[in-house]
């Protein structure tokens, strides 16, 4: 036999070797149930940690591990798009925070704010937003398995999709993720590969493939059993738009002079996003940044000029619309309206002016705008935009000229409607104003041209009045402007003398002088100052009336304090400090019974385990019977967990003592065993039948595995909620949650819908069994009655249908509805 065994290399082992070096070893001592410590070596052996069920100390050792400033990671950055990076948050993502984001996320003391910032600080780049999106459309796409119930996807699904949608709202709920981003790309990562990565996350914020999966998630969600979360903002396109532009605002902030390479990707995610059809919500965050901000408008005309004529086109017109819908809003003082919407329109003029100045390609989409779009829009934000073509006499003209061609032709008189000639009437006259003031003797050309000639004529012979009374008020406002007193045109018609035709007529007055940009951002902390104002002196006047109301007789002088204006100033350069984190257990008054190493929920099956055999610690035993259900369910549905450990999950519910007098603890047990079972019916199915006759158990844990069988089986036929009146528990929320009803019917109909009430209410049990026997009297025992009663009638082919049942019938018919057009 020693013959075929023939060596083939020989080594000598080493003695100064010691064990405790093989990596073999190492991996071996992992314990999941107790903590890991020591500091971490190497980017692998953090993915070591992540991948052995870290507990909540361990992910936070990991954490800070992997922050930039710590020295110790010899310089490994989790942002370098790597393999090892990669691999980190891809087990961050799929095996880690599935299970222990839950209790992150509701720990609201200062620890836990931290460790949310951590993680969404290592997942704020392209491969975490990537990877998390990944994971939802996985679990949109997960499909039901042989061996995993229905109900058991639905709820695992449902959960999972649950807590990666709160991941990722917390990783971008942010306004400057973008720019986090961009910048981290520039510092880690070549041009080439910036570029690249770049383009994807382009395609996942700005196309719309995390609004798209985000959508698919939440519709699977409002259609679960419990409806477990709210409609995301990722899934409503308005605030997702919005989200962008705050984030494309926080990048203009931050643009540096000369940086080619940020523009060029500030205009690939903006025009990536206008394919989205938001377009005003997105361009509205990124107007009020061009306003507020000193600085931020000559960045974008910058940015303007790298666009195509098409996304200049688009983005333009949503910024006038946003002008006219918030800068040139009417305010609520009537008396100070006019001026403050003259030195609004000044400032937005001032504005234009600025963008038109620097590109020829905006001046030709505000001439356009003027004849096409904008005739909708306010007359101020016309007014604005009139203004700023006014400081170039050839844009005049070019306006002018095409805005007259349109007023006369034939066919835009016949067919378009007469509140959009009424606009482009206003555009006309304004125009021909300053074209008189600018050159006067371009305006005498045009009352003798052919145009103007031919659209006065067809505005008259229309067979419309009011758009014929368009054309008397342009005729007479250029006739007033060129003609002598003596030989000014006169229709005769009492429309012209009304004060609507005196507005008309009076545009050909108006001059809107071009002011500075600071008048729009003055004027909006004029109105921010208003409101403060506004709440301060109300907050006093309650005050006052509260002091006069407990102010004594006696005219004893307490004290004169006088009060300074600039102490609100003073105040707001002092240091804010954060608030001490608030503790529950503060409030004991013994200050020896605290504490302060509190038990968390059990996230691993292994963790449940140890916490029901746990019988001396109240907390954690008591956490791991609530938490038992919701895990085993959640479970099920993903690894291999449950089906490692079930049979052993089983015999210690099976077996369990109420040791601490918990209440509803059979309840909690039974749930507990019945989702061992919807878990794995197959398998569990034989160990329950098997551990009832051969079991060594007692009388009332033997009826509790026949409840769990009967329960479990109607569990996964769907029957679930109609036995949870029987079983007095809810497997998925608590009894707190149970709503109770606020009003009754009147005594009458109450005693007559009200469920009957057994003699022996005291006893346990006592409505579940006069619930159950009443289910079954009508669902068994009615229809057999039916059945004899029919059965001692006779046969069917005696049995004769009455006149009066057939008057019934007919009243039950509905009649046809008579066809009213057939008359």
């Amino acid at each position: 036999m020693n013959e075929l065994l023939v060596p083939l290399k020989t080594t000598t082992a080493n003695p100064s070797h010691s064990p405790n070096d093989d990596p073999l070893l190492l991996e071996s001592k992992l314990d999941i149930s107790t903590p890991i410590h020591g500091e971490i070596r190497s980017p692998e052996h953090a993915l070591e940690i992540l991948k052995a069920h870290p507990q909540h100390q361990d992910l936070r050792a990991v954490l800070k591990w992997l922050h930039p400033s710590n020295i110790s990671n010899n310089g490994f950055d989790i942002h370098g798009q790597t393999l090892q990076a990669s691999q980190i948050i891809h087990t961050l993502v799929n095996d880690v925070l599935p299970n222990l984001w839950g209790s992150f996320s509701s720990d609201q003391t200062g620890q836990g704010r931290r460790t949310r910032d951590s993680i969404a600080s290592v997942l704020t780049n392209v491969t975490g937003i990537s990877i998390l999106t990944s994971r939802l459309k996985v679990l949109i796409n997960w499909k039901e398995t042989s061996e995993v119930s229905r109900l058991v996807r639905e709820v695992g699904q449902a959960e999972a999709l649950d807590k990666t949608m709160s991941i990722l709202e917390f990783v971008l709920k942010h306004n400057h993720v973008m720019q986090v981003v961009w910048s981290r790309l520039c510092s880690s990562s070549e041009p080439s590969r910036r570029w690249l990565l770049w383009k994807e996350l382009v395609n996942l914020l700005g196309n719309g493939r995390v609004l798209s999966t985000a959508s698919e998630a939440d519709a699977i969600l409002e259609k679960s059993r419990d409806n477990i979360r709210k409609r995301s903002w990722l899934s409503d396109g308005s605030k997702y738009c919005s989200w962008i532009g705050c984030n494309l605002k926080s990048m203009l902030s931050d643009l540096e002079e000369g940086d080619n390479d940020a523009r060029k990707a500030w205009v690939q995610m903006l025009e990536r996003a206008l394919t989205l059809g938001y377009i005003d919500h997105t361009i509205e965050a990124t107007c009020d940044g061009m306003i507020s901000e000193k600085g931020n408008l000559s960045k974008c005309i910058g940015i303007i000029k790298l666009m195509r004529l098409s996304t200049k086109k688009v983005v333009v017109y949503s910024v006038l619309r946003h002008l006219a819908r918030i800068i040139l809003s009417p305010s609520s003082d009537h008396a100070a309206s006019d001026a403050d919407s003259n030195t609004r329109i000044g400032g937005t003029a001032a504005m234009l002016d600025r963008l038109s100045r620097e590109d020829e390609d905006i001046t030709k989409l505000f001439i356009e705008w003027l004849s096409g779009d904008g005739i909708v829009q306010d007359l101020r934000i016309r007014r604005a935009v009139i203004a700023a073509l006014a400081e170039n006499s050839d844009d005049v003209k070019a306006t002018l000229s095409d805005i007259l061609r349109m007023f006369g032709d034939k066919l835009y008189i016949k067919h378009t409607p007469v509140l959009l000639q009424e606009g482009m009437t206003e555009n006309l006259l304004l125009l021909i104003g300053y074209a008189h003031r600018m050159i006067p003797q371009h305006v005498a050309e045009i009352t003798r041209s052919s145009p103007y000639l031919n659209a006065i004529s067809n505005r008259l012979a229309a067979s419309s009045h009011r758009v014929s009374v368009l054309g008397m008020y342009l005729g007479t406002a250029m006739s007033r402007l060129v003609d002598p007193p003596d030989k000014r045109l006169n229709f005769g018609s009492e429309e012209m003398t009304s004060p609507q035709a005196e507005r008309y007529l009076s545009l050909t007055e108006r001059r809107d002088a071009l002011r500075s940009i600071e008048d729009i951002r003055l004027q909006d902390v004029k109105a921010d100052l208003g409101v403060r104002q506004v709440k301060e002196s109300s907050v006093i006047e309650i005050k006052s009336q509260k002091g006069n109301a407990k102010a004594p007789t006696s005219s004893k002088i307490i004290a004169i304090e006088e009060i300074d204006d600039e102490s609100d100033s003073e105040d707001e350069d002092l240091p804010m400090y954060a608030k001490p984190d608030s503790d529950a257990s503060d409030s004991d008054e013994d200050v020896t019974i605290i504490e302060r190493n509190k038990p968390t929920a059990p996230v691993y099956i292994n963790d449940l385990i140890s916490g029901l055999r746990d019988t001396e610690n109240y907390h954690r035993h008591l956490l791991a019977l609530n938490h038992a259900p919701s895990l085993i369910c959640r479970k099920a549905a993903f690894g291999t967990e449950v089906t490692d450990n079930s049979e052993e999950l089983a015999n210690i519910l099976t077996g369990l003592g109420d040791k601490w007098n918990i209440e509803n603890f059979q309840e909690l047990r039974l749930q507990g065993m019945i989702a061992v079972l919807v878990a794995q019916p197959l398998e569990m199915g034989q160990w329950f039948s098997r551990t009832y006759f051969n079991g060594d158990y007692s009388i009332q844990q033997r009826a509790t595995v026949l409840t769990t069988l009967g329960l479990g089986a109607r569990e996964i036929a769907g029957h679930g909620k109609e036995d949870m009146t029987l079983a007095k528990a809810n497997p998925q929320s608590s009894p707190k949650d149970k709503s109770f009803p606020s009003k009754q019917l009147p005594p009458k109909l109450h005693a007559l819908y009200a469920s009957e009430k057994p003699d022996n209410l005291d006893q346990p049990g006592a409505i579940a069994i006069n619930t159950a026997s009443r289910t079954l009297e009508k669902s068994i025992l009615q229809p057999m009655a039916l059945q004899a009663a029919d059965a001692l009638s006779g046969p069917n082919a005696l049995k004769i249908r009455t006149f009066s049942s057939r008057m019934e019938v007919e009243k039950r018919r509905t009649k046809p509805i008579p066809n009213a057009l057939a008359k």
